[in-house]
Protein backbone atom coordinates (compact mmCIF):
# COMPACT_ATOMS: atom_id res chain seq x y z
CA UNK A 1 0.00 0.00 0.00
CA UNK A 2 1.18 3.36 -1.30
CA UNK A 3 0.90 6.27 0.99
CA UNK A 4 -0.94 8.03 -0.37
CA UNK A 5 -3.44 5.00 -0.47
CA UNK A 6 -2.46 4.36 3.60
CA UNK A 7 -3.84 8.15 4.00
CA UNK A 8 -7.23 7.44 1.86
CA UNK A 9 -8.07 4.54 3.98
CA UNK A 10 -7.26 5.88 6.92
CA UNK A 11 -9.92 9.04 6.43
CA UNK A 12 -12.44 6.47 4.88
CA UNK A 13 -12.37 4.84 8.33
CA UNK A 14 -12.15 7.44 10.55
CA UNK A 15 -14.79 8.48 8.73
CA UNK A 16 -17.20 5.42 9.08
CA UNK A 17 -16.13 5.09 13.15
CA UNK A 18 -17.70 9.14 13.37
CA UNK A 19 -20.90 7.78 11.62
CA UNK A 20 -20.85 5.24 14.23
CA UNK A 21 -20.22 7.29 16.93
CA UNK A 22 -22.97 9.46 15.93
CA UNK A 23 -25.17 7.92 15.13
CA UNK A 24 -26.11 6.11 18.90
CA UNK A 25 -26.04 10.12 20.38
CA UNK A 26 -28.76 11.09 17.77
CA UNK A 27 -30.87 8.01 19.36
CA UNK A 28 -30.55 8.71 22.88
CA UNK A 29 -31.39 12.33 22.35
CA UNK A 30 -34.72 11.34 20.93
CA UNK A 31 -35.30 8.75 22.98
CA UNK A 32 -34.42 10.59 26.37
CA UNK A 33 -35.58 13.61 25.96
CA UNK A 34 -37.32 15.23 27.64
CA UNK A 35 -36.11 14.61 31.33
CA UNK A 36 -36.65 17.74 33.05
CA UNK A 37 -38.71 20.34 32.64
CA UNK A 38 -38.93 22.98 29.84
CA UNK A 39 -38.66 26.40 29.55
CA UNK A 40 -40.84 28.35 27.05
CA UNK A 41 -40.06 31.88 26.71
CA UNK A 42 -42.94 34.47 26.10
CA UNK A 43 -40.97 37.62 24.77
CA UNK A 44 -44.30 39.91 26.39
CA UNK A 45 -45.90 40.69 29.50
CA UNK A 46 -48.71 38.05 31.01
CA UNK A 47 -51.64 38.60 30.11
CA UNK A 48 -51.74 39.00 25.78
CA UNK A 49 -52.55 36.81 23.63
CA UNK A 50 -48.74 35.01 23.08
CA UNK A 51 -48.65 34.52 26.58
CA UNK A 52 -52.39 32.98 26.75
CA UNK A 53 -51.75 30.84 23.95
CA UNK A 54 -48.04 29.75 25.03
CA UNK A 55 -49.78 28.55 28.56
CA UNK A 56 -52.61 26.57 26.66
CA UNK A 57 -49.89 25.16 24.33
CA UNK A 58 -47.39 24.09 27.57
CA UNK A 59 -50.59 22.98 29.41
CA UNK A 60 -50.81 20.04 26.54
CA UNK A 61 -47.48 19.46 25.74
CA UNK A 62 -46.63 19.14 29.23
CA UNK A 63 -48.92 16.02 29.28
CA UNK A 64 -47.69 14.37 26.30
CA UNK A 65 -44.11 14.68 27.22
CA UNK A 66 -43.70 13.89 30.91
CA UNK A 67 -42.45 16.79 32.08
CA UNK A 68 -43.85 20.24 33.32
CA UNK A 69 -43.59 23.24 30.42
CA UNK A 70 -42.92 26.38 32.53
CA UNK A 71 -44.01 29.71 31.22
CA UNK A 72 -41.48 32.02 31.82
CA UNK A 73 -42.87 35.99 30.95
CA UNK A 74 -39.62 37.96 29.85
CA UNK A 75 -40.86 41.25 28.25
CA UNK A 76 -38.71 43.99 26.76
CA UNK A 77 -37.14 46.39 24.45
CA UNK A 78 -39.87 45.17 21.97
CA UNK A 79 -39.50 41.39 22.64
CA UNK A 80 -35.77 41.64 22.36
CA UNK A 81 -35.01 40.50 25.48
CA UNK A 82 -36.61 37.14 25.74
CA UNK A 83 -36.02 36.17 22.31
CA UNK A 84 -32.04 36.83 22.64
CA UNK A 85 -32.50 34.77 25.71
CA UNK A 86 -33.58 32.17 23.81
CA UNK A 87 -31.03 32.26 21.12
CA UNK A 88 -28.30 32.56 23.58
CA UNK A 89 -29.40 28.87 25.21
CA UNK A 90 -28.29 26.07 25.29
CA UNK A 91 -29.39 23.91 22.18
CA UNK A 92 -30.17 21.39 23.87
CA UNK A 93 -34.71 21.48 23.25
CA UNK A 94 -35.20 22.64 27.41
CA UNK A 95 -35.32 26.29 26.23
CA UNK A 96 -38.22 27.30 23.57
CA UNK A 97 -39.48 30.67 22.29
CA UNK A 98 -43.17 31.56 21.65
CA UNK A 99 -42.56 33.63 18.55
CA UNK A 100 -45.06 35.63 16.92
CA UNK A 101 -45.72 37.75 14.34
CA UNK A 102 -42.94 40.18 15.68
CA UNK A 103 -40.42 38.32 15.49
CA UNK A 104 -40.33 38.91 11.56
CA UNK A 105 -41.56 42.22 11.58
CA UNK A 106 -38.60 43.32 13.71
CA UNK A 107 -35.79 42.73 11.34
CA UNK A 108 -37.35 44.99 9.34
CA UNK A 109 -37.65 47.89 11.96
CA UNK A 110 -34.24 47.53 13.39
CA UNK A 111 -31.07 47.25 12.20
CA UNK A 112 -29.71 46.46 15.85
CA UNK A 113 -30.98 43.51 16.54
CA UNK A 114 -28.73 41.20 18.71
CA UNK A 115 -29.86 38.09 16.78
CA UNK A 116 -30.45 36.87 13.27
CA UNK A 117 -34.02 35.36 13.22
CA UNK A 118 -32.88 32.45 10.63
CA UNK A 119 -29.26 32.24 11.41
CA UNK A 120 -30.42 31.78 15.06
CA UNK A 121 -33.48 29.87 15.65
CA UNK A 122 -34.71 26.33 14.75
CA UNK A 123 -38.26 26.36 13.79
CA UNK A 124 -40.38 23.89 15.35
CA UNK A 125 -44.10 24.26 14.09
CA UNK A 126 -46.81 27.25 13.62
CA UNK A 127 -49.03 26.71 16.01
CA UNK A 128 -52.02 28.92 14.76
CA UNK A 129 -52.85 32.16 12.55
CA UNK A 130 -55.09 34.38 14.24
CA UNK A 131 -57.00 36.50 11.14
CA UNK A 132 -56.51 40.13 10.62
CA UNK A 133 -59.41 42.20 10.27
CA UNK A 134 -61.08 45.77 8.70
CA UNK A 135 -62.96 46.66 11.04
CA UNK A 136 -65.07 50.27 10.65
CA UNK A 137 -67.07 52.32 12.78
CA UNK A 138 -71.03 50.90 13.06
CA UNK A 139 -72.31 54.83 11.30
CA UNK A 140 -69.87 54.23 8.24
CA UNK A 141 -71.36 54.69 5.08
CA UNK A 142 -68.99 52.08 3.91
CA UNK A 143 -70.48 48.72 3.61
CA UNK A 144 -68.56 46.91 2.34
CA UNK A 145 -64.49 46.75 1.16
CA UNK A 146 -65.01 48.23 -2.76
CA UNK A 147 -66.94 50.94 -1.28
CA UNK A 148 -64.49 51.80 1.33
CA UNK A 149 -61.69 52.04 -1.33
CA UNK A 150 -64.00 54.22 -4.02
CA UNK A 151 -64.34 56.26 -0.82
CA UNK A 152 -60.67 56.39 0.08
CA UNK A 153 -59.49 56.81 -3.52
CA UNK A 154 -61.87 60.29 -4.03
CA UNK A 155 -59.95 62.03 -1.01
CA UNK A 156 -56.39 60.57 -0.54
CA UNK A 157 -55.33 60.96 3.01
CA UNK A 158 -58.79 61.76 4.48
CA UNK A 159 -59.67 58.80 6.24
CA UNK A 160 -57.94 57.72 9.28
CA UNK A 161 -57.23 54.28 10.07
CA UNK A 162 -55.97 53.30 13.83
CA UNK A 163 -52.90 51.62 15.13
CA UNK A 164 -51.61 50.06 18.48
CA UNK A 165 -48.64 52.61 17.79
CA UNK A 166 -45.70 53.06 14.76
CA UNK A 167 -45.04 49.54 13.28
CA UNK A 168 -47.44 47.50 15.26
CA UNK A 169 -48.88 44.72 13.56
CA UNK A 170 -52.32 46.72 12.74
CA UNK A 171 -49.57 49.50 11.66
CA UNK A 172 -48.56 47.79 9.14
CA UNK A 173 -51.10 45.36 7.87
CA UNK A 174 -53.07 49.00 7.21
CA UNK A 175 -49.74 49.44 5.53
CA UNK A 176 -49.70 46.92 3.09
CA UNK A 177 -53.55 47.21 2.48
CA UNK A 178 -52.87 50.48 1.03
CA UNK A 179 -50.04 49.17 -1.28
CA UNK A 180 -52.41 46.29 -2.14
CA UNK A 181 -55.64 48.58 -3.23
CA UNK A 182 -54.34 52.19 -4.49
CA UNK A 183 -55.41 53.84 -1.61
CA UNK A 184 -53.97 56.39 1.19
CA UNK A 185 -55.08 56.29 4.98
CA UNK A 186 -53.67 58.82 7.50
CA UNK A 187 -52.00 56.65 10.17
CA UNK A 188 -52.97 57.59 13.73
CA UNK A 189 -51.39 55.92 16.39
CA UNK A 190 -52.44 55.28 20.05
CA UNK A 191 -50.98 53.67 23.22
CA UNK A 192 -52.27 49.81 22.28
CA UNK A 193 -54.96 48.11 21.19
CA UNK A 194 -57.63 49.16 23.67
CA UNK A 195 -57.22 52.72 22.49
CA UNK A 196 -57.11 52.14 18.96
CA UNK A 197 -60.36 50.03 18.58
CA UNK A 198 -62.13 52.80 21.27
CA UNK A 199 -61.08 55.25 18.59
CA UNK A 200 -63.04 53.58 15.96
CA UNK A 201 -65.72 52.49 18.05
CA UNK A 202 -66.41 56.29 19.09
CA UNK A 203 -65.63 57.59 15.44
CA UNK A 204 -62.63 59.28 16.26
CA UNK A 205 -60.88 57.30 13.79
CA UNK A 206 -62.62 55.51 10.29
CA UNK A 207 -60.95 52.20 10.45
CA UNK A 208 -58.43 50.03 12.70
CA UNK A 209 -56.86 46.78 11.43
CA UNK A 210 -57.47 44.36 14.47
CA UNK A 211 -57.30 40.72 14.84
CA UNK A 212 -60.65 38.37 14.93
CA UNK A 213 -60.29 38.21 18.91
CA UNK A 214 -60.65 41.97 20.03
CA UNK A 215 -63.23 42.45 17.50
CA UNK A 216 -65.25 39.65 17.73
CA UNK A 217 -67.03 41.13 21.13
CA UNK A 218 -67.95 44.62 19.27
CA UNK A 219 -69.04 42.84 16.25
CA UNK A 220 -71.42 40.51 18.06
CA UNK A 221 -72.95 44.22 20.06
CA UNK A 222 -73.67 45.14 17.08
CA UNK A 223 -71.20 48.22 17.51
CA UNK A 224 -68.65 48.26 14.87
CA UNK A 225 -68.82 46.53 11.22
CA UNK A 226 -66.19 44.01 10.03
CA UNK A 227 -66.16 44.65 6.09
CA UNK A 228 -63.49 42.11 5.37
CA UNK A 229 -61.15 38.88 7.03
CA UNK A 230 -57.33 38.70 6.16
CA UNK A 231 -57.76 34.40 5.88
CA UNK A 232 -56.89 32.52 2.85
CA UNK A 233 -60.82 31.31 2.74
CA UNK A 234 -63.88 32.33 5.16
CA UNK A 235 -63.42 32.00 8.55
CA UNK A 236 -65.29 29.75 11.22
CA UNK A 237 -65.13 32.41 13.59
CA UNK A 238 -66.62 34.99 11.53
CA UNK A 239 -68.40 32.64 8.93
CA UNK A 240 -70.50 35.92 6.78
CA UNK A 241 -67.51 38.18 6.42
CA UNK A 242 -66.18 37.52 3.50
CA UNK A 243 -62.69 37.51 3.06
CA UNK A 244 -60.51 40.40 1.22
CA UNK A 245 -59.62 38.19 -1.49
CA UNK A 246 -63.10 37.61 -2.59
CA UNK A 247 -63.29 41.24 -2.61
CA UNK A 248 -60.65 42.17 -4.93
CA UNK A 249 -57.74 42.75 -2.74
CA UNK A 250 -55.16 39.95 -2.23
CA UNK A 251 -54.47 40.28 1.40
CA UNK A 252 -53.77 37.28 3.36
CA UNK A 253 -52.39 37.90 6.81
CA UNK A 254 -52.53 38.59 10.77
CA UNK A 255 -50.86 37.64 13.53
CA UNK A 256 -49.09 33.96 13.62
CA UNK A 257 -48.01 31.78 16.76
CA UNK A 258 -45.23 29.69 16.77
CA UNK A 259 -42.50 27.64 18.98
CA UNK A 260 -39.01 27.75 17.76
CA UNK A 261 -35.89 26.84 19.71
CA UNK A 262 -32.19 27.34 19.50
CA UNK A 263 -30.23 26.59 16.36
CA UNK A 264 -28.18 23.90 16.23
CA UNK A 265 -30.99 22.04 18.54
CA UNK A 266 -30.63 18.51 17.28
CA UNK A 267 -33.39 17.50 14.74
CA UNK A 268 -35.18 14.51 16.48
CA UNK A 269 -35.42 16.77 19.19
CA UNK A 270 -37.20 19.06 16.38
CA UNK A 271 -38.98 16.36 14.84
CA UNK A 272 -40.37 15.25 18.43
CA UNK A 273 -41.70 18.36 19.68
CA UNK A 274 -43.05 18.89 15.93
CA UNK A 275 -44.69 15.62 16.05
CA UNK A 276 -46.52 16.12 19.51
CA UNK A 277 -47.91 19.37 18.71
CA UNK A 278 -49.69 17.81 15.55
CA UNK A 279 -50.91 15.16 17.34
CA UNK A 280 -52.09 17.34 20.09
CA UNK A 281 -54.24 19.36 17.28
CA UNK A 282 -55.72 16.15 15.84
CA UNK A 283 -56.62 14.41 18.83
CA UNK A 284 -57.66 16.99 21.03
CA UNK A 285 -60.52 19.11 20.75
CA UNK A 286 -60.48 21.06 23.19
CA UNK A 287 -57.19 22.45 22.21
CA UNK A 288 -58.79 23.60 19.13
CA UNK A 289 -61.91 25.01 20.93
CA UNK A 290 -59.66 26.82 23.15
CA UNK A 291 -57.54 28.37 20.45
CA UNK A 292 -60.76 29.49 18.44
CA UNK A 293 -61.48 30.84 21.62
CA UNK A 294 -58.53 32.77 21.61
CA UNK A 295 -59.43 34.23 17.81
CA UNK A 296 -57.02 31.82 16.80
CA UNK A 297 -56.89 28.81 14.40
CA UNK A 298 -54.64 25.51 14.44
CA UNK A 299 -52.00 25.99 11.82
CA UNK A 300 -49.58 23.34 12.25
CA UNK A 301 -47.27 21.79 9.05
CA UNK A 302 -43.45 20.48 9.41
CA UNK A 303 -40.32 22.58 10.63
CA UNK A 304 -38.91 22.89 7.01
CA UNK A 305 -42.13 24.80 5.97
CA UNK A 306 -42.31 27.06 9.31
CA UNK A 307 -38.52 28.24 7.92
CA UNK A 308 -39.63 28.83 4.55
CA UNK A 309 -42.46 30.88 6.03
CA UNK A 310 -40.08 32.86 8.77
CA UNK A 311 -37.88 33.62 5.70
CA UNK A 312 -41.08 34.97 3.27
CA UNK A 313 -43.02 37.22 5.68
CA UNK A 314 -39.94 38.50 6.94
CA UNK A 315 -39.20 39.83 3.66
CA UNK A 316 -42.80 41.11 2.22
CA UNK A 317 -42.19 43.09 6.08
CA UNK A 318 -39.36 44.89 4.76
CA UNK A 319 -40.78 45.75 1.67
CA UNK A 320 -43.87 47.09 3.33
CA UNK A 321 -41.79 49.00 6.02
CA UNK A 322 -39.50 50.34 2.99
CA UNK A 323 -42.19 51.36 0.62
CA UNK A 324 -44.02 53.29 3.78
CA UNK A 325 -41.83 54.93 5.24
CA UNK A 326 -41.17 53.68 8.34
CA UNK A 327 -38.76 54.59 10.43
CA UNK A 328 -36.42 51.91 11.81
CA UNK A 329 -33.88 52.14 14.10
Amino acid sequence: MTPSTFRIARRTACAALALLATAPLACFAQSTYPSRPIKLIVPFAPGGGVDSIARLLGEKLSQRLGQPIVVENKPGAGTTIGTQLVARSAPDGYTLLMASSSFTTGPGLSRSLPYNIERDFAPVIIVANSPAVLVVNVKSDANTLPQLVAKAKIKPGALTSATYGSGSTPHLVSELFQQLSGTKFLSVPYSGGGPAMLSTLSGETDMVFPTVLPSLPHVKSGKVKVLAIASAKRSALLPDVQTFQEQGVPLVTGTWFGVVAPASTPAAIVERLNSEVLAIAKEDAAFIKKLNDEGAEFAGGTPGEFGAFIKADQERWRKVIAESGIKAD
